[in-house]
């Protein structure tokens, strides 16, 4: 009889242990959950302090040797791209039969300077992409929930003979999106994400 008990009591607390364990697991490891840093090297901690650096930057009036100041360097700063002129017009103009009366004035003289203009482009950012929620769900992929934050900043730079003639910019000062899938199948809906192969 004794032993009976004995025996009951344990299985008694191998369940509650188990059923800890599984509480446990279900409300908590978000941080088991796979994260995604992405950035494109810069010297800007966010996108108001690139806006800032460019808004320094006056068509007419500043040097090339003050862009580089700046920290839109083609030598130092990673990632930047040099546009041909060429590359500039296809960039700039909806279209190259425009009026040139609707020309923009750095553009026009660098249609007329020919390989003596080019353009800087960069595209500075700092991203990150995080999975949220419940590990379990998350892992046998009935439930995704994926948070996507950060900004994004891109800067055109046209110049003739190291003189900024023309300036573009635009970009996302506050990047916040959210994507949530149900899966009623689970792993057996698409086998490569259960084993966490993407976001």
């Amino acid at each position: 009889m004794a032993t009976s008990m004995t025996t009951t009591r344990t299985k008694a607390v191998q369940t509650c242990l188990s059923a800890a364990l599984m509480a446990t697991l279900l409300s908590a490891c978000s941080s088991w959950l796979p994260a995604l840093h992405r950035e494109v090297s810069n010297p800007w901690s966010d996108f108001a302090a690139a806006k800032r650096s460019f808004d320094q930057i006056t068509p007419f009036q500043t040097s090339m040797d003050q862009v580089r100041a700046l920290g839109f360097d083609p030598d130092k700063t990673p990632n930047m791209r040099m546009l041909n002129q060429a590359q500039v017009i296809e960039a700039v103009l909806p279209s190259p039969l425009q009026a040139q009366s609707t020309v923009p004035q750095g553009v026009l003289q660098c249609m007329q300077a020919g390989a003596a203009c080019m353009a800087y482009f960069m595209e500075p950012s700092r991203i990150e992409q995080r999975r949220v929620g419940n590990f379990l769900l998350d892992f046998a992929n009935f439930r995704r929930h994926s948070v996507t934050t950060g900004w994004k900043f891109s800067a055109l730079i046209v110049v003739i003979d190291k003189q900024v003639v023309y300036t573009q910019w635009s970009g996302e000062p506050q990047i916040h999106t959210t994507i949530e899938r149900h899966n009623p199948l689970g792993p057996f809906q698409n086998f490569e994400e259960s084993l966490g192969i993407g976001m």
